[in-house]
């Protein structure tokens, strides 16, 4: 391989780095959209023209010759004058700073660039992925043979074709069509990630307001039902009855609400440091009454009193709450249910284990998910509840369990430094 091709490829690795850079610590994060006309990637386009600056092939001396214009033509196309009004300062201010007699051809090269290709730039966003790189690739080589020209004629030399001509324009139209297609396929996949992530909202928001509106549905049916009824009763007894159902079925809906409402604010009012023995015990002795009505054992391993977690503590309450009122439904003849914690250098597991009914992998993996519940009244929302509080306090839940034999629930929180 020769000393000028090498170079030239040189140029080519240089002017891609900086693209996945780009891509990598811009473009995949979330809070981005597809359009390239942001500062970072002017800043990118800028770093990549320097560096393929730096590391030119020289036609005659004080010419240099390197891929700058391909970079140049991807800044005015997609980000117009904005862009190249940056770049033709970054471009000139470097090439003077370089020397040499080539610099009054750079300059005449890139000011027509900067100043006649931006004019494509709403024409150029409406065209398919082959038009785009068909006309980069020929505003490329125009640009080359521009510079080529330009040198001999500020040279005052006869025109001939070199060996060195011939590599920088294959090697200029080449590395264009290449730039231009790994830019289409970055904002492709930007704009995917984007649709994807709309969709899947709009998914979750769609499963989530069908079963409120199922479960609330019911109540207030019922709740009709029964205000019907009581117009064609006499009974003092009856009527009194009715009302008791009545007050039932609302309170039921307003849960219903209550816990829709816990999901659309994951964020907690106040962070504090809390004592997690204390709140697994207080956890537990709320639900006891609610344990031996199901005839259920609740036994709890000593716990340290001294491990302490950032987080809210009505929401850890009500986590602990969740899972252990689960685990008792559970066991639907009774059983034995094990809280067990453990400290682990800066962690905290808390193992929930009953040997209640169980779970198939495949509920497993459902379960924190919308409207997915293994109990024939319930919601699936508390679950989504406590899966939500929580990741929000930067914790951890796993769940096995095995159908027939019960399930172990697995949290772990960071802890407070």
């Amino acid at each position: 391989m020769s000393y000028e091709l090498e170079r030239l490829l040189v140029n080519v690795l240089f002017m891609l780095l900086p693209l996945f850079i780009f891509q990598m610590f811009w473009l995949d994060k979330d809070r981005v959209n597809s359009n390239l006309k942001t500062p970072g990637f002017a800043i990118m386009l800028s770093i990549s023209l320097i560096i393929c600056m730096s590391f030119p092939i020289e036609f005659f001396p004080g010419f240099h010759f390197d891929l700058r214009h391909v970079l140049l033509i991807i800044g005015a196309l997609y980000g117009g004058y904005y862009f190249s009004s940056w770049l033709f300062i970054t471009v000139f201010a470097y090439r003077f700073f370089l020397g040499g007699d080539g610099i009054y051809v750079n300059f005449f090269v890139i000011s027509s660039i900067c100043l006649c290709v931006p004019l494509l730039s709403n024409l150029y966003s409406k065209l398919k992925l082959y038009q785009k790189v068909l006309i980069t690739i020929i505003i490329a080589e125009i640009a080359a043979v521009l510079v080529i020209l330009l040198s001999y004629l500020v040279l005052q030399t006869p025109f001939e074709i070199q060996p060195i001509s011939i590599k920088y324009f294959i090697v200029q139209g080449l590395s264009m069509g290449l730039v231009v297609y790994l830019v289409e396929t970055m904002k492709y996949n930007a704009q995917m990630r984007k649709e994807l992530i709309k969709a899947e909202k709009m998914s979750i928001l769609t499963q989530i307001s069908a079963s409120i509106s199922h479960e609330v549905k019911n109540p207030i049916t019922i709740t009709q039902g029964f205000v019907e009824a009581l117009e064609d009763e006499d009974s003092k007894e009856r009527r009194k009855e009715y009302v008791g159902y009545i007050l039932e079925e609302l309170q039921r809906a307003q849960n219903i609400i209550y816990e829709f409402l816990a999901l659309t604010k994951p964020e907690f009012d106040s962070m504090t440091s809390i004592n997690i023995s204390k709140e697994l015990s207080y956890s537990v002795n709320l639900m006891k009454p609610f344990a031996k009505s199901h005839k259920v054992k609740i036994e709890v391993d000593n716990i340290d009193d001294q491990c302490m977690i950032l987080g809210d503590r009505q929401k850890i309450r009500q986590c602990f709450i969740n899972l252990i009122k689960n685990s008792i439904e559970a066991m639907e003849n009774g059983g034995e249910l094990w809280i067990k914690a453990n400290k682990n250098s800066n962690r905290i597991s808390i193992d929930i284990i009953d040997n209640g009914v169980g779970m198939t992998p495949n509920e497993v993996s459902k379960l924190g998910t919308p409207y997915f519940t293994t109990k024939e009244e319930g919601t699936g929302l508390g679950m989504m509840i406590v899966f939500n509080i929580i990741k929000t306090m930067k914790g951890e839940i796993k769940v096995e369990s095995e159908k027939g034999k019960g399930t172990k629930f697995m949290i772990t929180f960071p802890l407070a430094s």
